[in-house]
């Protein structure tokens, strides 16, 4: 118990890192992720690596480059995707140029992050009450959404899950791997 304690505690430190590069407004659906990000693995994976692999080569595997393709070609074709891109191009075009000018190496070390992060929340919401309660006392629920999230832990889930698609995307535009 202790072990599973900690890696939720682990897990949890990760999910505090910064939320989005930059706010993003948008009124449309819910953009049309995988339900799992573990979807993804085997699918689309090109060597079979597990997930978390990292490659000799640098800290990008083949695994993480397929599942990080896989998923810009997905948002590529969702039409919601795409238009939440047109109006955070429109409404921050110099917040975007400025962050353009970062390392190619940052940006894509934010991705994997993000994509860590996205694998990692399958651990996490297992136990969605238990997600809830963890998530709570790290300070990373507002406590005016406390209430809301305990009567519906399955909303805490969804609104994480597209907090990190939102990063990924956004971090996807700023690295020009999607217009």
């Amino acid at each position: 118990m202790i072990h599973q304690s900690y890696a939720v505690s682990a897990l949890i430190v990760l999910l505090s890192t910064p939320f989005l590069i930059f706010s993003v407004q948008c009124q449309f659906g819910v953009p049309k992720v995988p339900a799992a990000i573990s979807e993804l693995n085997g699918e689309h994976s090109i060597t079979g690596e597990v997930p978390f692999e990292r490659s000799n080569q640098g800290f990008l595997s083949d695994h993480d480059a397929a599942d990080m393709e896989a998923i810009l070609q997905e948002a590529m074709k969702d039409v919601e995707t795409m238009a939440m891109i047109t109006k955070m191009k429109d409404e921050n075009p110099e917040h975007i140029e400025e962050l353009r000018k970062l390392p190619q190496i940052e940006i894509i070390g934010a991705m994997k992050e993000t994509l860590d992060n996205m694998k990692l929340i399958e651990y996490l919401f297992k136990d969605k009450e238990k997600a809830v309660e963890e998530m709570e006392k790290e300070g990373m629920i507002e406590k005016a959404h406390i209430k809301k999230y305990r009567k519906n832990p399955e909303l805490l889930e969804q609104d994480t899950r597209r907090g990190l698609y939102f990063q990924f995307i956004s971090l996807a535009v700023v690295g020009g791997f999607i217009e």
